[in-house]
């Protein structure tokens, strides 16, 4: 299998084996799995990538705005390395979005996000992030029903295949 079978098969779309092979499609809006040391993408959705731009920010004084340049790894991962706080300028953006911290499990090493009309959740292996974003606006398919993305199984597919990936090693 490649890197972006698994993004495919488990991010996206993924079967339940534990549940009658309940399938599920159209999970995630966008994912990837990145290597967790130098951003280097390993799979992803279609127009899913981390990207450095300018954005215009208040600044911590109230008196107006200033213009910084954001580098979306450097803040991911810098959130993970402060406990799902980035302490660098722009906040935790994830391609060209930006998201705020719903709660982080350092024992876990996973980070729940939200942003408006949807959200995501990073985890962490020991060699790579995997990223899943849902928006409340698209559909998925469980099981035969539809209903929007949503957080709990963006939640249960990233977690699933960090499992996968810590059971090897990667």
């Amino acid at each position: 299998m490649s890197w972006q079978d698994y993004v495919d098969g488990y991010l996206v779309n993924w079967v339940d084996t534990n549940n009658d092979n309940k399938l599920y499609n159209n999970v995630c809006e966008g994912g990837a799995l990145i290597g967790n040391q130098d951003g280097t993408v390993w799979a992803s959705t279609k127009g899913f990538a981390f990207g450095t731009f300018q954005v215009d920010i208040d600044k911590e004084d109230g008196s107006g705005t200033e213009k910084v340049t954001v580098k979306e790894f450097e803040n991911l991962k810098d959130a993970f390395e402060n406990q799902g706080t980035t302490k660098k300028k722009g906040g935790l953006r994830i391609n060209n979005q930006k998201y705020f911290m719903v709660s982080f499990d350092k024992e876990r090493e996973v980070m729940y996000l939200k942003k408006n009309g949807g959200g995501g959740c990073v985890a962490k292996s020991n060699l790579a992030y995997v990223i899943g974003t849902f928006n409340t606006s698209l559909k998925e398919k469980a099981g035969g029903k539809e209903g929007p993305q949503n957080p709990g199984h963006c939640n249960l597919v990233c977690e699933k295949l960090q499992g996968f990936l810590q059971e090897n090693n990667l």
